[in-house]
């Protein structure tokens, strides 16, 4: 199973030609379900659905403005929830959880868009998140997304289990780092100010970081995944574009040990 998280930039510049690049990369690695972040509207997500041949999207806009999240998947979904289906006290972060089946195994999968300012309401709405998967009975589940934090940060630390936050037990793999531990390799940028071709007209000297990742709650006593691969979407350019200002992040895992 490949799935993926993207921040897609919800940005009118370039915007049909990158969003074509978006369709051509999610055809070319045949993805089974995609997360992404910052989506314009509905009918991008009709347009991938369409051209992409997913069977199943969840998309939902805030409550406060046309963007939204979606989740795109060739396995049905089920109890779906997001952060502000009964409040709008969601600290400017998004939440999207559903659950899907694999062979025989239940999975639970929460797209999140964390607030870029301010870390108390990445710590909430990331407590929040935790919280949903730990109500829900599942056998596997994936958190993934864009953080809009780096893996120095409290929130990467408290899913790792290294940082409290309202006492919550915590202990999530990060999957792009255990492959690339793996393969004795650094892992990749997603946010690079150095290379994407957004920040050639917006000149910043701010560092390179990690803002978006796949992680795995530790599934012991059950079995893990065998994890085939990770890489990034969307470094190349095509006509001196990206499909986005991010670089998406893929992972292949396999549920059968046949």
């Amino acid at each position: 199973m490949k799935i993926a998280t993207y921040n897609i930039w919800n940005s009118e510049k370039s915007y049909s030609d990158r969003m074509k690049l978006l369709i051509d990369l999610i055809k070319k690695e045949n993805i089974d379900l995609i997360a992404l972040q910052e989506v314009k509207d509905e009918e991008i997500v009709k347009k991938i659905k369409d051209e992409c041949n997913y069977e199943y999207s969840y998309w939902k806009k805030y409550f406060d403005c046309e963007e939204g999240l979606a989740i795109l998947s060739r396995f049905p979904m089920n109890n779906l929830w997001t952060n502000w289906d009964d409040s709008e006290d969601v600290h400017n972060s998004g939440l999207m959880y559903t659950t899907i089946s694999i062979e025989q195994y239940k999975v639970g999968i929460m797209n999140v868009h964390l607030d870029w300012k301010k870390v108390r309401n990445r710590e909430i709405e990331i407590a929040k998140a935790i919280k949903h998967f730990d109500s829900q009975e599942t056998d596997y589940d994936i958190l993934l997304g864009d953080f809009n934090a780096s893996d120095n940060s409290s929130i990467y630390n408290f899913l790792k289990g290294d940082y409290s936050l309202e006492e919550l037990s915590t202990d999530w793999i990060d999957l792009a780092k255990a492959y690339s531990y793996m393969k004795g390799r650094e892992v990749d940028y997603t946010l690079d100010f150095c290379n994407n071709p957004r920040w050639e007209e917006e000149y910043t000297f701010s560092i390179p970081e990690r803002f978006d990742w796949i992680l795995m709650k530790e599934p012991y006593p059950k079995i893990s995944p065998k994890l085939v691969e990770y890489q990034l979407l969307g470094k190349e350019r095509i006509n001196n574009i990206t499909p986005s200002d991010h670089y998406g992040v893929l992972v292949e895992l396999k549920f059968t040990w046949s």
